[in-house]
């Protein structure tokens, strides 16, 4: 490899924010997926499972594991798709966007405390190096 970046150490990056995360949202009885989706949905507005789980990189199981967390603790409600009667979509209810709310903040400084060796311009810099190569990935 000539770039020095591998999945591996990609891999390590993203461990160290979801401990972040999970430290940030565990006192709500979160989980680290249950906040991404959350926050997924409060950013969006509803989507069917299957953007759910395209935006999440979840299996399809799983992401109904979580979406069914979410709705059982009235953070998320299912409603049937307006435009396809058949699919079911899922949002954030009132309680799940106060609880977004009160824990985006947090769980940022927690990720930003897990890779605090980089200076605000090096952060910056990096969230624009791999922006494009995330968006890549969802194309791939």
């Amino acid at each position: 490899m000539t770039s020095g970046l591998d999945a591996l150490f990609l891999r390590r990056v993203a461990t160290r924010l979801d401990r972040g995360a999970a430290a940030a949202v565990r006192g709500r009885g979160l989980t680290v997926d249950q906040w991404r989706m959350l926050d997924l949905l409060a950013g969006s507005g509803p989507l069917p499972m299957a953007a759910l789980c395209e935006e999440l990189s979840l299996a399809g199981a799983t992401a109904t594991r979580v979406a069914d967390r979410l709705v059982a603790g009235a953070l998320a409600y299912r409603s049937i798709d307006d435009t396809d009667r058949r699919r079911v979509v899922l949002g954030a209810s009132e309680r799940g966007l106060e609880v977004r709310e009160q824990l985006s903040g947090e769980v940022e400084q927690a990720q930003t405390q897990q890779i605090d060796t980089l200076d605000e311009t090096d952060h910056g810099r990096l969230v624009r190096m791999l922006g494009p190569v995330a968006g890549r990935a969802d194309t791939a």
